[in-house]
């Protein structure tokens, strides 16, 4: 049996929302999913990238600077962003209204994953106009060793709300959107990575 959100009903999810602070990050965590979408910008010879939930802005700046790019962010983030990277574009992420948003290449890493309500995140990125979307999130069956209480509970981790496995992460995103490809992305992070496309 599974809940809404696509994880097995026995699972416990996180009630409440923690903000996590990432602005004194670099590229510690995720650096593979950008580098993969700077070979997709590259290959298919794509011009704008939209990160929502850019975090510190670093990676999308340092590895994808060279295209159009826009970031979004919570509010608590916007004036980092602002202050350090002052020519880029920043915008407010706000997952409860319709974005009027458009790119080539669509980043959403490792955002999923602090939301109470996942489905206005994926209403969200449903609604703007793209080619490729890039989405990651941990894989809870690599996060934690077999009989770890967090497999059944909420994360270890106190600004997630909630971790999917593999094929519960591939069963809910597909709801969604087309999947083209779904890969353990970073086995030392337990990262997964799905690339898709507008059904």
């Amino acid at each position: 049996m599974i809940n809404k959100f696509s994880i097995n009903k026995e699972y416990k999810s996180r009630e409440t929302y923690a903000h996590y602070d990432d602005t004194q990050n670099q590229d510690e965590w995720q650096l593979e999913v950008y580098l993969k979408a700077k070979d997709i910008m590259e290959r298919n010879n794509y011009n704008n990238v939209l990160d929502v939930g850019c975090g510190s802005g670093y990676k999308l700046i340092n590895y994808l600077g060279k295209f159009n790019t826009v970031g979004t962010e919570l509010q608590v983030n916007l004036n980092f962003l602002g202050n350090k990277y002052p020519k880029n574009k920043w915008i407010l992420s706000d997952f409860t209204s319709i974005p009027d948003l458009s790119c080539d290449l669509l980043i959403c890493s490792d955002v999923i994953e602090h939301l109470i309500n996942p489905d206005e995140l994926m209403d969200y990125l449903s609604a703007i106009n793209f080619k490729i979307l890039l989405l990651s999130t941990p894989e809870r069956e690599l996060v934690y060793e077999p009989g770890s209480k967090y497999l059944k509970e909420p994360p270890r981790n106190l600004t997630h709300v909630r971790e999917w496995n593999y094929n519960e992460f591939k069963n809910y995103v597909k709801k969604y959107f087309k999947i083209i490809d779904h890969c353990i992305s970073n086995r030392q992070q337990w990262t997964q990575l799905i690339t898709c496309k507008k059904k």
